[in-house]
């Protein structure tokens, strides 16, 4: 019974972001085509090469990887928020489901919405240039992991958030900016010594980072670096979901 609850929670998840898709999946490409076009073209003709690879061949992994974060957040955290405020989310709380369960359910959503978009983005890149692989293993750990990372930090933002203007406190003011800053248009050799430094307490730089290696095979930071912050951040959201399905935050009253 809790494994046909499971699957049935899950496939309501992944039907509902696929009914509209022209809203899940489209957008991020779109956008990814005008960074290309904008930074790729515009600013790359400025850029001869970065860590040895055209400009417009170093950002895509950055505007995949952006995808990809932006595309697991919202998706699981839109969902549960919705349903808690319709009221549907007492529903998973009576049914015969473990709270990882359910968690696991809303997040194999938001992975799935997050790999498709990915590989949207993958798709219309090659239209603009070639792509090479550096290493599949590290492809497939960062892509997979910081999706499950930011579906947990969806799932924890829905949980806390007691309005529309709560949900979008992070999506506009933590998470877009650090994207942005996090090494997706530019490589932090670049940079300033001093400014070099800050944007390495920047979480989303290694993410970046680590996914690029995957493409490029080069870094800025330490490989295993950006591994291991990637696992702790994972597994700290995923405890956290955990704790505030079981105490009920902000679901009983």
């Amino acid at each position: 019974m809790k494994l046909t609850g499971f699957f049935a929670l899950t496939e309501r998840e992944v039907s509902r972001f696929l009914r509209v898709w022209q809203q899940t999946i489209i957008p991020p490409m779109i956008t990814s085509i005008l960074f290309i076009l904008i930074f790729g073209y515009s600013l790359g003709s400025k850029i001869s090469a970065v860590a040895g690879v055209s400009y417009i061949g170093f950002i895509i992994p950055g505007l995949l990887m952006m995808g990809v974060i932006m595309s697991a957040y919202s998706n699981t955290s839109s969902s549960l928020y919705i349903s808690k405020f319709q009221g549907q989310v007492q529903e998973y709380l009576v049914a015969p489901l473990s709270y990882w369960q359910i968690i696991f359910a809303l997040t194999i959503a938001g992975v799935l919405r997050a790999i498709l978009v990915g590989a949207g983005i993958l798709a219309v890149s090659l239209l603009f240039t070639s792509i090479t692989v550096h290493s599949y293993a590290m492809l497939l750990f960062f892509i997979v992991m910081v999706s499950l990372l930011f579906s947990f930090a969806g799932i924890a933002t829905a949980l806390w958030a007691g309005n529309f203007d709560q949900m979008n406190i992070f999506a506009t003011f933590l998470i877009t900016p650090l994207t942005y800053l996090g090494g997706v248009f530019y490589s932090i050799s670049m940079l300033p010594s001093f400014w070099g430094t800050v944007v390495r307490f920047n979480p989303i730089l290694y993410m970046v980072d680590g996914f690029r290696y995957g493409f490029i095979g080069i870094t800025d930071v330490p490989l295993w670096h950006s591994v291991l912050l990637v696992l702790i951040l994972t597994v700290f959201f995923f405890v956290l979901c955990v704790w505030m399905f079981k105490k009920g935050y902000k679901l009983r009253t």
